[in-house]
């Protein structure tokens, strides 16, 4: 009887504490996921900017979580003139050839360059759009430089696809989500959407010349394959070397990015950059404002640009390439 009695209680005691008992253990779980994130993003932090072939060797205890590849998930299209006497425009028609137009005709050869290879093709500019055929394929980057007959050059596009990391982390009721993109940290519970906890950051200062400093680092890392579960699995995360895309003054610049994570990406993009904009067209005061403005419609579905009230625009744009393996 009294053993009935003390099972009977236990029992009941079991019942009113397992809720307790789960949160307890999907909070560690948590903790734990967000500490590897952070044990991630300071080896990225490390590597990023080490010569090609530089790297590190990490190990962490994933108990509960495993570390998966983003593949491709965001495009950033970034283009700008690089002499205040030309205004070009780019469009990439498919994989192997692209358009162009310039205002005063000036372009003379482009050169084009992807991961593996760069091949000068040499153009005739006219008051309507020019088609260049090109062979170099790549789904992760692709740059074209544009040069004028004394060879100056004129503009810069650029397309770079990045990849990333999803920790994924089993709690109660489906999985947790961290994914680590482009120094961006987005997460997802069971039960919500996606939400942007850190954008990429873009930068803006200005030089002791007035002159309007747009800082940018875009970060691509690459991994083959899944790191399982276990008490200490080990990974290298090494530098493929980094590209120094923009650096000194600018003119007409235009900035896309587009996320294929979720379509809710995007416009929280748009509206953590876009603020201060958003706030100075509020208030009447457009017409003093500096900073990041939307290219065209103020939505920023056209992308968007740095507006300096006619003052200089200074560019230092780096790309961080790295891939990680087990």
């Amino acid at each position: 009887m009294m053993l009935a009695m003390v099972v009977s209680i236990m029992g009941g005691v079991f019942v009113f504490l397992n809720p307790y008992l789960v949160a307890f253990h999907d909070n560690t779980n948590w903790n734990s996921a967000n500490n590897i994130a952070d044990r991630i993003e300071d080896r990225l932090d490390v590597v990023g900017d080490a010569p090609n072939g530089t790297g590190t060797r990490q190990a962490l205890s994933l108990q509960a979580s495993s570390i998966n590849p983003v593949q491709l998930v965001e495009e950033w299209v970034i283009s700008a003139d690089l002499t205040p006497y030309e205004v070009v425009q780019v469009e990439e028609i498919n994989s192997t050839s692209l358009r162009f137009v310039s205002i005063n005709e000036s372009i003379t050869s482009v050169v084009i360059t992807n991961p593996t290879n760069a091949v000068s093709i040499d153009v005739r500019s006219s008051f309507e759009y020019s088609v260049v055929d090109h062979n170099l394929t790549s789904e992760t980057f692709l740059i074209v430089d544009m040069y004028n007959e004394g060879g100056i050059h004129v503009h810069r596009w650029a397309r770079f696809v990045l990849s990333g990391l999803s920790i994924s982390t089993n709690i109660d009721g489906g999985l947790n989500q961290i994914v680590l993109i482009n120094d961006a940290r987005i997460s997802k519970d069971p039960s919500t959407s996606f939400e942007i906890e850190k954008a990429p950051r873009l930068r803006l200062d200005t030089l002791v010349d007035g002159t309007t400093r747009l800082s940018l680092v875009l970060t691509d890392v690459q991994l083959s394959e899944s790191l399982g579960n276990g008490p200490n699995v080990g990974f290298k995360v090494e530098s493929l070397g980094p590209i120094q895309l923009f650096t000194g003054e600018a003119y007409n610049l235009r900035v896309m990015v587009k996320n294929t994570l979720h379509s809710i990406v995007d416009p929280q993009y748009h509206e953590i950059w876009l603020t201060d904009y958003t706030l100075n067209r509020a208030s009447g005061t457009l017409d003093e404002f500096i900073g990041i403005s939307p290219y065209q419609r103020a939505s920023g579905i056209d992308g968007f640009t740095v507006e300096t009230q006619d003052l200089a625009l200074s560019l230092e744009i780096d790309v961080r390439r790295m891939v990680v393996n087990g």
